[in-house]
C-alpha cells in the first residue's frame, strides 16, 4: 500500500507536465504562465511539518484517508478545470492534500520496519516514485489520445479515490494490533510513536534544519525533470509529444535502480563501518557528486542519444540519494518521524515552486533549454558541501 500510494501519487502530480503542450494551446500560455502552473503545486505543498505532525498525531491510517480524499478530489478538479485560474486552484489543492503521504510513510516505515533496515525500505517503495514518474509520460500520452488530457485528469482522479478507501479500510497504525505479524517480527521493531507528546519544535528543526536545506537542493533537480523533461525533449530536438515522453521515460526509467540501490548500500555502509554518518552523509554526497559529473555535460551536448544517457545517469544518482535522506528522519527522530519528515520535505515543497519557475522564466529568456539546467547543478554543489556538516549520528531524544 506504501509503494502503490508513491506510485498513484507521482502519476498525479505529473500529469500536468505531460499534458503541458496541450494545456499551454488551450489556453495560451506562455513558458512563465506554464511554470506558474506547475509551482502552484508547492505553495500548499509547503505545510509538509504540520501535515506530519498531523499524521504522528492521529496515525497514518487517519492522516492519509483524509489527505488522500483531498488529493484524489484536486486532481478530478484539474479534469475539469475551465481557465487557467482554475487549474492554478486545483493545483494547489493538490499540493495540500500531497503534502501528507512522505511524512505519513515515514512514520509507518518507522513502525513497521526494524532500523538497521529502514533506508533499504525507504528505498524499496521510493522505487515506486520512480516508476510512478517514468510510467506517466507514456500512460497519460496515451490516455489522452483516447479521452484527451481533461480525460486522464479525471481517470487518475478515481483511481486515487479507491486507493484511499482501501488504505482506510485495511491499514492499521500498530503492527501489534495485525494478527498476521508474528512474536519474533515484533521482536525486531521499535515502537516510538506517542500521539500525545509534546513535539520539541524548536530542537527538531535545528537538527533537521541541515537535512532539509540538502534535500531542497537534491529535489530542485527531480522538480526540474518532473515538470519540464518532455518539454526539454520536444523543444531542443523537434519531437513530437509520443517521442519525447519514449525519452522521458528513458531517463526516468534509471531512477527506479537508483533507488533501490542506493537505500540498500546506504544500510550496508551504516552497519558494516558501524557508522551512520558514513552510511548517510558520506553516501549521500557521493551520490550527489556523481549527479553533477554526468548532468553538468547536458549544458553542451547537442546529440539527442548522449544527453538522454547523460540525465538518466545522473537522474539514477540523485535518485539513490534520496532513501538515505529519509531514514535520516528515522535516525535523528524517530519519535516524531511524521514531523521529522515534514520538515524534510519542506525542502522539496520550496524546491517544487522555484524550479519549475526559473526554468521556465530562463527557457523563456534565453530561448534554450539546456541553459536552466545550470542553476540546478549550482543547488547540487551547494548540498554537496551540506552534507559535510549533516550530523544523522546524533539522535534527538525526548528529554534534552
Amino acid at each position: 500500500m506504501v509503494a502503490l500510494c508513491y506510485f498513484i501519487n507521482m502519476i498525479d502530480r505529473n500529469v500536468v507536465s505531460v499534458a503541458a503542450p496541450a494545456i499551454k494551446h488551450e489556453f495560451g500560455l506562455s513558458n512563465t504562465g506554464l511554470g506558474l502552473a506547475f509551482s502552484v503545486f508547492g505553495i500548499a505543498y509547503l505545510l509538509q511539518a504540520p501535515v506530519g505532525w498531523l499524521c504522528d498525531k492521529w496515525g497514518s491510517r487517519l492522516g492519509l484517508s483524509v489527505f488522500g480524499a483531498i488529493w484524489s478530489g484536486a486532481t478530478f478538479a484539474c479534469g475539469l478545470a475551465g481557465s487557467l485560474g482554475m487549474l492554478v486552484g486545483a493545483r494547489a489543492v493538490l499540493g495540500l492534500g500531497e503534502a501528507a503521504p512522505f511524512p505519513a510513510m515515514t512514520r509507518v516505515i518507522a513502525d513497521w520496519t526494524p532500523p538497521s533496515r529502514r533506508s533499504f525500505m525507504q528505498g524499496l517503495t521510493h522505487a515506486f516514485v520512480s516508476i510512478g514518474t517514468t510510467v506517466c509520460p507514456p500512460l497519460v500520452a496515451w490516455l489522452m489520445g483516447y479521452v484527451g488530457w481533461r480525460g486522464a485528469f479525471i481517470m487518475l482522479g478515481v483511481v486515487s479515490a479507491l486507493w484511499v478507501v482501501v488504505w482506510a479500510w485495511k491499514f492499521r497504525d500498530d503492527p501489534r494490533s495485525c494478527p498476521s505479524v508474528t512474536q519474533e517480527e515484533l521482536s525486531q521493531l521499535v515502537f516510538s510513536r506517542k500521539a500525545h507528546a509534546q513535539v520539541p519544535w524548536g530542537r527538531l528543526i535545528r537538527s533537521m534544519l541541515i537535512p532539509a536545506i540538502i534535500y531542497m537542493c537534491i529535489t530542485s533537480t527531480l522538480w526540474t525533470f518532473w515538470t519540464w523533461l518532455p518539454s526539454y525533449f520536444a523543444k531542443s530536438y523537434h519531437l513530437v509529444l509520443r517521442d519525447s515522453a519514449i525519452f522521458t521515460f528513458a531517463v526516468l526509467f534509471a531512477g527506479i535502480f537508483g533507488d533501490i540501490l542506493g537505500g540498500f548500500l546506504s544500510d550496508t555502509i551504516r552497519r558494516r563501518a558501524r557508522s551512520v554518518r558514513l552510511g548517510r552523509a558520506g553516501f549521500v554526497a557521493l551520490m550527489i557528486l556523481g549527479a553533477i559529473t554526468c548532468i553538468g555535460p547536458v549544458l553542451f551536448l547537442r546529440n539527442l542519444s548522449l544527453a538522454a544517457t547523460a540525465l538518466g545517469a545522473g537522474f539514477f544518482f540523485i535518485r539513490a540519494s534520496i532513501s538515505p535522506m529519509w531514514a535520516v528522519c528515522t535516525d535523528i527522530a524517530p519519535e516524531w518521524a511524521g514531523a521529522a519528515g515534514g520538515i524534510l520535505n519542506t525542502g522539496s515543497a520550496i524546491s517544487a515552486i522555484a524550479a519549475p519557475l526559473v526554468f521556465g522564466y530562463l527557457a523563456d529568456l534565453t530561448g534554450n533549454y539546456s541553459i536552466p539546467f545550470s542553476g540546478t547543478l549550482t543547488l547540487l554543489a551547494l548540498g554537496l558541501v551540506l552534507c559535510t556538516v549533516m550530523r544523522p549520528d546524533r539522535p534527538l531524544r525526548e528529554t534534552a
